[in-house]
């Protein structure tokens, strides 16, 4: 009878036990964090503050600011509105208007601090400080209700940020340290006892984009397009270089050996010396010319002589297809590649019909964020402040993000209104009034049926006899019946 094996059972480390189910965070961000600054970057120049510099230097390019600029240009184009909560009250429609009204009733525009949180798309995030007021005239304000409203929203510039704070367990940010000291003042604005200025954390709005897992700094979109920026800048350099020689031609200098040779006298290293300094300054514009001593050896030929070497500027390979690629990269990491449409011999109108598609969800994600944090922060806050309830809040949503070609909307309701799947409700009649440019009406205003166009169009209707008249068929040699527009 074979004996039986032990079961041997390993006792569990009371490190490997997981803690019992509680409502709290039981885990921790694990953000690389040194006094305040996170280090998630491998390189050196992408981490802060150096990425100051580094992304300064990057929008400063063509290649980086052309997508940075089409995608402040579409955002600036959107409207903002607060809209109220579904079966709304009129104490509810009396705060969005009231929500509305602050847009509008701050020291400075709405659009000018959309652009300001627009520098997260360089920086990688952005942090403008809630300043509130009680609404009076007296205070500046154009109401007299003496509800708590925004009286501005500025930007703490990313300059001027020297670290976040973050709490005890490393998970959350509690405030921003502001550094003023780094600030070149010569009016001197900013004098006070300390230079270091602590805001804590509901006394400021964070934005921030890209890939950022947590990090209150965020990650630049230029981040994705370092490596190609910082060879296409070299290429670039390189290649005004190359320029400026050829133009110039190559300084080409002939020394007697004995000057040349490393164990000459130190009047020939001297002379050496003195000579590759000429030389140098020759070749980057500083000097215009250069002293040669008059002396000749038994034949009677110069010991001393200079020279410019032209070139033909000729080079092995296509510079340009080069930088046209790195360019191209960097379009496609900004999702802006629609702007090398119609710069290169390649592409078609669909193609740039889809980029325009991938650009502009782009874009509405960059605006979605930003309303997200408008949302969630300000407007929230602005609720609790005034005692308002929160469980009944509206939504801050946005319009007019792209342009509507009116071709392509007009063939969309001819279609779909001719099999009956329109129907004729104000949303639809508003969407038309805006597609044609005029300002929507009032949406609870029913459809004014006696306004209305009539129904005139009888593209259902079919063909009596081929050809002519209404007909229920037409010859196969008959080519007016292909709809171009519906074709597979």
């Amino acid at each position: 009878m074979a004996a039986r094996k032990k079961t041997v059972t390993k006792a569990v480390s009371p490190l490997d036990q997981p803690e019992r189910f509680r409502l709290g965070e039981v885990g921790a961000l694990a953000l690389r964090v040194f006094n305040g600054v996170t280090q998630d970057e491998l390189r050196r120049e992408l981490n802060w503050p150096n990425s100051i510099t580094t992304y300064k230097q990057m929008s400063d390019h063509s290649a980086i600011n052309a997508p940075l600029t089409l995608f402040s240009n579409i955002i600036a184009k959107a409207t903002w509105v607060y809209k109220p909560p579904e079966n709304a009250t009129e104490e509810e429609k009396n705060q969005v208007k009231i929500i509305n009204q602050m847009m509008g009733d701050m020291e400075h525009s709405w659009g000018d601090f959309i652009q300001d949180v627009l520098s997260s798309n360089v920086f990688g995030f952005c942090v403008n400080e809630k300043v509130y007021r009680k609404r009076y005239k007296a205070n500046g304000s154009m109401y007299d209700d003496g509800i708590i409203g925004w009286k501005k929203l500025p930007i703490r510039v990313q300059e001027s940020i020297s670290k976040f704070i973050f709490s005890e367990d490393g998970n959350d940010v509690i405030g921003v340290q502001q550094n003023l000291s780094a600030i070149n003042d010569i009016y001197n604005r900013f004098s006070r006892k300390s230079n270091l200025i602590n805001i804590p954390r509901s006394k400021f709005l964070l934005f921030r984009t890209g890939k950022h897992r947590g990090d209150p700094f965020g990650k630049s979109p230029l981040r994705d397009a370092y490596l190609a920026w910082r060879f296409l800048t070299q290429l670039e350099e390189l290649e005004a270089l190359g320029v400026a020689k050829d133009l110039n031609g190559i300084p080409v200098l002939r020394l007697p050996p004995q000057v040349l040779s490393a164990d000459g006298s130190p009047e020939n290293q001297d002379q050496r010396l003195y000579f590759e300094n000429a030389i140098r300054n020759l070749q980057v514009g500083e000097q215009m010319g250069i002293i040669l001593p008059a002396l000749y050896d038994e034949q009677g030929k110069s010991l001393y002589d200079i020279e410019l070497l032209s070139t033909d500027g000729k080079k092995n390979f296509d510079l340009n297809k080069i930088k046209e690629y790195y360019r191209g990269l960097i379009f496609i990491s900004l999702f802006a590649d629609i702007l090398l449409q119609g710069n290169t011999n390649t592409g078609s109108f669909a193609l740039g019909s889809i980029k325009n598609s991938l650009s502009g969800a782009y874009a509405e994600r960059l605006i979605s964020n930003i309303a997200e944090v408008i949302q969630n922060d300000l407007i929230r806050q602005t609720y609790e402040i005034n005692s308002w309830p929160t469980d009944r809040m509206g939504k801050l949503d946005f319009d007019n993000l792209d342009n509507t070609d009116i071709e392509s909307l007009s063939k969309y309701l001819q279609r779909v209104a001719s099999v009956g799947l329109l129907e004729k409700d104000r949303a639809v009649l508003n969407a038309v009034r805006q597609g044609i440019g005029i300002d929507p009406l009032p949406e609870d205003l029913p459809p004014q049926q006696d306004l209305l166009t009539p129904e005139t169009s009888r593209s259902g209707d079919g063909m009596a006899t081929p050809g002519e008249g209404t007909a229920t068929n037409v010859s196969g040699q008959d080519t007016t019946s292909n709809n171009l527009e519906n074709a597979a």
